[in-house]
C-alpha cells in the first residue's frame, strides 16, 4: 500500500485526484497505476484500470487470478467491474468514500457467486494516510478556486527544477551502463520505459529503488508525451529509457523530447551505449561521412528507399530484423552491385558478437549457407565507388 500511496501523491502533483493502485503476484509488483483522468482527458483512466492493463501486459494473461490488488481509495463501480473481469481474488483498499456508494458495488460484484468469482475484500490498510492525502488535495483545490488569479500567476512558467533525461541502456552486456546513467535512474522521480518487463531486471541489477514505471511505446507515444512534459513542467525528474541503446534513435522518444521543448522544459541527453556508433566504429568502413536510415520499408517504397540511399556518397547504416536480413542483402547486391562492400554486425557486446564482412554477393552467400542468423542486426554499406576493405 505504501507504493500505491507514492503513486497517488504523484497523481495529485500533476492535477489528478490522488489515487494509486499496485497489483502484486507473490513478491513481485506486476502492475502500477495512478489516476490519469485529467492528464489523458479520459474519464475511464482510473488507477485500477491503468494497473490492471499493465499487469495483463506483464504477465501475458488476461486473468489475474493469483494476484492481490492494493488501492488507496475504495474502488468505484466501474473499477469493481474491471476487477471482476480480471478475476483478481484479493482487493485491499485504504480510504473509504461513502459518497460514491462504492462499498456496495465492490462487495456485491466481487462476492456474488452467480458471477462465478469470489474475492476477499479488506480495508483499513493505511486508511488514515490515504484519507489525509485526499483531504489535503481537495483542500488545495478549494484554495485555488478561491484565488484563481494567484494560481494562474504561479502556473505561468514551468518549474525549472524538472528535466527530461534521455538515459541510454545497454545494447547487450548489462555492464555497459555508465555511472551517470545509474545515478540518474536512482534520482529520477519516475522512469519511462518501452517495456516494464525489460527494464525491471536492469533496475534491480543496479539497485535502483522502486518507483513509478510508465510504459512508453509506439501505441501510446503521442498521449504519454504530453504527460511527460506536464510532469517535467511540475518539477519532476523524468528518466526516459528504451529497451536498448539511446532513446529516440529508432525507438520511441522523439515526441517526448519535442513536447518538453515546446513546454519550455529542460531536456538532457546522457552519452552511452548505441548500436549505431558501436557498429560503424568497428566496421572498417569510412566513418568520416555516414548516414543512418533506420529500418528499411518492408514493402511500399522499399525499392526507392534503397536506390536513394545506395547512391549516397558516404557509408549507409541501417537496422534490420534477422528474419529479413537475407532479403535485404540480396536487394543490396541487386541494386547496389554484387561487389559493393557490406558489413553485417550482430549481437554487439554480447557473447556471440560477430561482424560479417565482404562483398554483397559474398555476405549473401554466407548467410544463405548458414540458413540465416539470430540476434540484433546492424547493416552497413560502403559508399558508392568505395574501394576494397
Amino acid at each position: 500500500m505504501q507504493e500505491a500511496l507514492v503513486l497517488a501523491e504523484e497523481a495529485g502533483r500533476v492535477g489528478d485526484v490522488p489515487v494509486g493502485c499496485v497489483i502484486v503476484r507473490g513478491d513481485e509488483i506486476v502492475g502500477r497505476g495512478a489516476n490519469e483522468i485529467q492528464r489523458m482527458g479520459d474519464p475511464t483512466r482510473h488507477a485500477e484500470i491503468v494497473a490492471i492493463e499493465q499487469a495483463v501486459r506483464t504477465i501475458g494473461e488476461k486473468f489475474l487470478d493469483d494476484c492481490t490488488l492494493y488501492v488507496t481509495l475504495e474502488p468505484c463501480s466501474m473499477c469493481a467491474g474491471a476487477i471482476l473481469l480480471a478475476r483478481i481474488p484479493t482487493v485491499v483498499y485504504g480510504a473509504a468514500d461513502p459518497k460514491t456508494g462504492a462499498c456496495r458495488s465492490v462487495f456485491e460484484l466481487l462476492d456474488d457467486q452467480r458471477l462465478n468469482h469470489q474475492a476477499t475484500v479488506r480495508t483499513g490498510i493505511c486508511e488514515e494516510e490515504c484519507s489525509t492525502l485526499l483531504r489535503d488535495f481537495f483542500a488545495r483545490q478549494r484554495e485555488r478556486d478561491d484565488a484563481p488569479e494567484v494560481e494562474q500567476s504561479r502556473q505561468g512558467a514551468p518549474n525549472t527544477s524538472g528535466a527530461l533525461y534521455l538515459v541510454p541502456t545497454p545494447i547487450g552486456n548489462l555492464e555497459d551502463m555508465t555511472l551517470r546513467s545509474v545515478k540518474t535512474l536512482r534520482e529520477a522521480d519516475v522512469i519511462v520505459c518501452e517495456d516494464t518487463r525489460h527494464t525491471s531486471p536492469l533496475l534491480k541489477k543496479y539497485d535502483v529503488p522502486r518507483k513509478t514505471l510508465l510504459s512508453y511505446h509506439e501505441h501510446n507515444e503521442r498521449e504519454r508525451a504530453m504527460e511527460i512534459a506536464h510532469r517535467v513542467a511540475q518539477g519532476q525528474k523524468v528518466a526516459l529509457v528504451s529497451d536498448a541503446g539511446m532513446p529516440g534513435i529508432s525507438d520511441p522518444g522523439y515526441r517526448a523530447v519535442q513536447a518538453c521543448i515546446e513546454a519550455g522544459c529542460r531536456v538532457i541527453a546522457l552519452p552511452g551505449a548505441s548500436a549505431l556508433t558501436t557498429a560503424i566504429a568497428a566496421s572498417g568502413l569510412p566513418t568520416d561521412v555516414f548516414c543512418f536510415v533506420g529500418f528499411p520499408p518492408q514493402k511500399k517504397g522499399r525499392t526507392q528507399f534503397l536506390e536513394t540511399h545506395l547512391a549516397y556518397h558516404g557509408t549507409v547504416v541501417m537496422y534490420e530484423s534477422p528474419y529479413r536480413l537475407q532479403e535485404l542483402i540480396d536487394d543490396i547486391a541487386h541494386m547496389g552491385g554484387a561487389e559493393r562492400k557490406v558489413v553485417v554486425a550482430r549481437e554487439i557486446s554480447k557473447l556471440h558478437e560477430e561482424y560479417i564482412r565482404g562483398t554483397a554477393a559474398d555476405v549473401a552467400a554466407a548467410l544463405r549457407a548458414r540458413g540465416g542468423v539470430k540476434g540484433e542486426i546492424v547493416v552497413m554499406v560502403a559508399p558508392a565507388l568505395q574501394g576494397a576493405l
